[in-house]
């Protein structure tokens, strides 16, 4: 895991250096995006899906700070009860809270795409496994269209900080292979984040 902060440390401090040049809607001073976001199903954290808005502030032609808040979407699983009966227990996640800072650097003459790298704490919180910190990192690529429309896919990597609550107890799983992971610290997974929205 170490490795791949080290990869993200040295891709900052390389896209840092570059020229300043202005990122797509860098004359405007805020973006507002609507999120979509996945954790990938391997790794020992669970699965997630959540929604969210993100507002961003540009502070220099190539740095913005930013903010994403929403909810996880829900998730479900089967448990055993005491009486040896099944049932539906909820293990949604609960809200995700985000904040980062973004180095951009535009693409060719127009600007019209634009690479950024990104990395700040996040936050798991109010849902079955209680509050978890974590560190988010992702590399991002956005499209604009026409003065103030972006379009953005990142990637990225968050690793727990803190362990989280167990949704339930292992007696209660209906297979002990079926057991739903829970937030460990120290371990991480890799995260996709679809964003739509505009500057002004």
């Amino acid at each position: 895991m170490r490795w791949r902060w080290t990869w993200l440390a040295s891709c900052l401090l390389v896209l840092g250096a570059l020229p300043a040049t202005a990122a797509p809607g860098a004359q405007a001073r805020w973006t507002v995006l609507a999120d979509f976001g996945f954790s990938q199903p391997a790794g020992p954290l669970p699965s997630d899906a959540f929604v969210g808005a993100t507002f961003r502030r540009q502070i220099t032609p190539r740095l913005s700070l930013e903010a994403s808040l929403g909810p996880g979407l829900p998730v479900s699983t089967s448990a055993r009860d005491s009486a040896g009966r099944t049932r539906t227990v909820d293990i949604g996640s609960g809200t995700h809270a985000l904040a980062l800072a973004r180095v951009h650097r535009g693409l060719g003459r127009s600007e019209r795409f634009t690479a950024s790298l990104a990395a700040g704490p996040s936050l798991v919180h109010g849902g079955v496994y209680g509050t978890v910190a974590l560190a988010h990192g992702e590399a991002a690529l956005g499209m604009r269209f026409g003065r103030n429309v972006l379009l953005s896919y990142g990637f990225g990597y968050e690793s727990a900080l803190t362990t989280s609550r167990q949704p339930f107890a292992a007696s209660e799983c209906v297979v002990s292979a079926d057991c739903p992971p829970y937030y460990r610290g120290g371990s991480g997974q890799w995260i996709s984040r679809w964003a739509l929205g505009f500057t002004f």
